[in-house]
């Protein structure tokens, strides 16, 4: 497929050159002028996920590619909606996205493949907790922004007695296109104000449970697809917490036979590698059983997903409580990043690629919608 690629970009007037040996990073180098472009060529069946993007992007930032003045990552099979959704989020514009289709690189975003209405066949999330701080309803938010991202029209059900996320995020949130095309809303209500017909356009409900597992409503427990139970690598509490799973996990699947559960690491700190990787298999080994029992139950392990620690969520809200700001995500780029949204665009991906939520939402997004 490179040779392919090479030729493709020949005949448009570039000059096309394989990298020096021990070169990384990229597959080929084009030259038109005094431009020259790093082209990374990406021939597999899946299409490219987020880390790929990723890992292209931090090779276009480091000193090996200082001579590139930005890079090609071009596909045979398309690019997850993540991707674009991480694109536009970041306003990354070094980097342009193509997909060789019958001999013809066809460039994104100008038709952005993932484009369309949301998909009117719900999907209901249940954020549940393992024990207090460990992060529930932030990460019930900031999932629910993910997805935004991603294109879906989001409701947030807060379930949990303390009304944090009304607190924190009002009504609701609006997310614009960067690309000035409709944007997605996030909207807040209690249980008692959703309604299963209120919004057509609604694709994911994302439910912020009581943390006392009976006063959460039968009604809504037995309808979640996906469960996710955020815990730490603490090495006092990984076997309470363990526990603590365990039992929620049991209660949810007495009610629901057919929800998938995760649990995932927030709070996580990359720079303990030799700790993390210990705690890991200490936490791993935990839940092994468990998934043999019943292959619905899935540890996220950190090296795939983790929600990492930053100050951006650990002060989330501070605005809009102690400053009567206008409620927001802690999506804001710092250094030209932002390490939340990367994460949560993250997570989104893996419940995508480990359910049923991606092709549900490619489906309907073809069916027209009744006027």
């Amino acid at each position: 497929m490179v040779g392919n690629v090479m030729a493709k970009f020949l005949e448009e007037g570039w000059e096309p050159a394989l990298p020096e040996d021990g070169a990384f990073g990229y597959d080929f180098e084009l030259t038109r002028g005094k431009e020259k472009v790093a082209v990374q060529v990406r021939s597999q069946k899946a299409r490219v996920y987020l880390p790929q993007l990723r890992r292209f992007e931090d090779f276009l930032d480091s000193s090996e590619a200082r001579r590139f003045a930005r890079g090609f990552l071009i596909s045979n099979s398309g690019f997850a909606g993540t991707v674009f959704a991480y694109m536009d989020s970041e306003g990354i514009g070094n980097i342009s996205l193509g997909t060789l289709e019958n001999g013809t690189v066809r460039w994104f975003p100008e038709e952005d493949p993932t484009a369309g209405s949301s998909p009117r066949e719900k999907r209901y999330i249940g954020v549940f907790t393992c024990k207090g701080g460990v992060g529930k309803t932030t990460i019930s938010a900031h999932l629910a922004g993910a997805f935004a991202l991603c294109g879906y029209h989001v409701v947030l059900v807060d379930l949990d007695r303390q009304g944090n996320l009304r607190k924190l995020m009002g009504e609701g949130i609006y997310l614009p296109h960067p690309r000035k095309k409709a944007g997605t809303t996030i909207t807040v209500l209690d249980q008692h104000e959703w309604d299963e017909n209120r919004d057509p356009e609604t694709g994911i409900v994302i439910c912020d449970c009581n943390p006392e597992f009976s006063q959460n409503p039968v009604e809504l427990m037995s309808r979640f697809d996906y469960c996710l139970i955020p815990t730490t690598l603490n090495p006092l509490g990984i076997n309470k917490n363990g526990f603590i799973i365990r039992k929620t996990f049991q209660e949810i699947r007495n009610l629901n036979r057919k929800t998938e559960m995760f649990v995932v690491i927030n709070n996580f700190d990359p720079a303990e590698k030799k700790r993390n990787q210990v705690l890991n298999d200490l936490l791993k080994n935990e839940f092994k059983g468990l998934s043999m029992a019943d292959p619905l139950c899935h540890y996220i392990d950190p090296d795939d997903v983790s929600i990492r620690f930053s100050k951006q969520l650990l002060y989330w809200g501070y605005e809009t409580v102690i400053e009567d700001a206008e409620p927001q995500l802690s999506f804001r780029a710092f250094g030209g990043r932002s390490l939340p949204r990367s994460d949560f665009l993250a997570l989104a991906e893996y419940l995508q690629n480990h359910s049923d939520l991606d092709k549900i939402k490619k489906a309907l997004a073809k069916t027209p919608v009744k006027k």
